[in-house]
């Protein structure tokens, strides 16, 4: 196994950095929430019928894009008044994007048990290949949507 010291090491320097008692006081964020995360999708059917089947979203908007007026524009309500968006470009075909600097690692959203145990049994109703991290009381469940977008549900544990 590779000596993670070093890796360690870091962390603890960013600890002591950003989190220590001795780090300035912050002032109040400038935002309130999240409004909407806007991600890209291939086949906008297929993300649709994921969120709305699997999560149990509801599709609230369709609308063009301001800056490409080829493209749409969807939301979907994740709750908590916040919104999960989708583009697609279709004169740019489906090529996949590559993680790297800059690029979203995954999704996570959160939910009580009861939400969590339904989307443990839609997962496996639908047979949705997922990983469950916890129980099917208390954990993180990872998935990924058509796009191969990674998305975690999670009790917070």
């Amino acid at each position: 196994m590779a000596d993670l010291s070093d890796h360690e090491a870091r962390r603890e320097r960013l600890r002591q950095r950003y989190l220590s008692d001795a780090a300035p006081a912050a002032e109040p964020p400038r935002t309130n929430s999240v409004d909407h995360l806007a991600l890209i999708s291939s086949d906008l059917d297929a993300t649709i019928q994921f969120y709305t089947g699997v999560l149990k979203m509801r599709l609230t908007k369709v609308i063009a894009n301001r800056d490409a007026p080829t493209s749409t524009h969807i939301f979907l309500d994740m709750g908590g008044g916040n919104l999960l968006a989708f583009f697609d470009f279709p004169e740019h075909g489906p090529a996949p994007s590559v993680r790297g600097v800059g690029a979203m690692h995954h999704i996570a959203l959160k939910a009580d048990p009861a939400q969590f145990r339904a989307v443990l049994g839609a997962l496996e109703d639908q047979g949705i290949a997922h990983s469950l991290h916890g129980t099917a009381e208390k954990g993180s469940v990872y998935m990924r949507d058509p796009d191969n977008i990674m998305v975690e549900v999670t009790t917070g544990y």
